[in-house]
């Protein structure tokens, strides 16, 4: 099944399409800087919406981290790509390779409603699997791409990604 959305005047960096099968588009609920936690409507993690004023450096960690950092790296042109907690260390290590490339953010995340979950600014798609050719498209297609408010701007900021 292929959703295909038109998504005009929400807030968002522009009109990204996607040939995906599977990308949903999420209208971002706001788009400020804020101080403390963020209540995120919808799925997790979210794909946009109120955020720190302060991005998380782009890379793999081997903990969740605060939404509220890892949202303004979305608006920056960061693809987040979140696993499960009880993935394989295998398929980690395979998500793990994605965090060599620029704007790439990989993190476990408890409590979502598929095995992995890739999101970008307003984008969301659900995998079953670390093999999911669609991550590498996702990938491809909108890290840093034109989807994001702010495309361009440093993946740098709080956090420390793991080895």
């Amino acid at each position: 099944m292929v959703i295909c959305v038109l998504v005009a005047g929400c807030g968002g960096g522009g009109g990204a399409t996607s040939n995906i099968p599977g990308v949903v588009v999420e209208r971002a609920p706001g788009r400020n800087h804020v101080q403390g936690p963020v209540d995120y409507p919808g799925k997790h993690p979210p794909t946009g919406g109120n955020h720190n004023p302060v991005p998380l450096t782009c890379g793999f960690y081997d903990q969740q981290p605060p939404d509220e950092f890892a949202v303004h790296s979305l608006e920056h042109g960061a693809v987040w790509i979140a696993f499960d907690p009880k993935t394989s260390a295998a398929d980690v290590q395979t998500l793990k390779n994605f965090a060599k490339q620029d704007h790439v953010l990989v993190t476990p995340y408890a409590g979502m409603d598929s095995p992995i979950t890739v999101v970008a600014w307003e984008h969301r798609l659900e995998v079953p699997s670390a093999s999911d050719p669609r991550i590498a498209q996702f990938v491809h297609d909108f890290a840093n791409g034109p989807q994001a408010p702010e495309r361009g701007s440093a993946c740098r900021g709080v956090g420390q990604p793991a080895p």
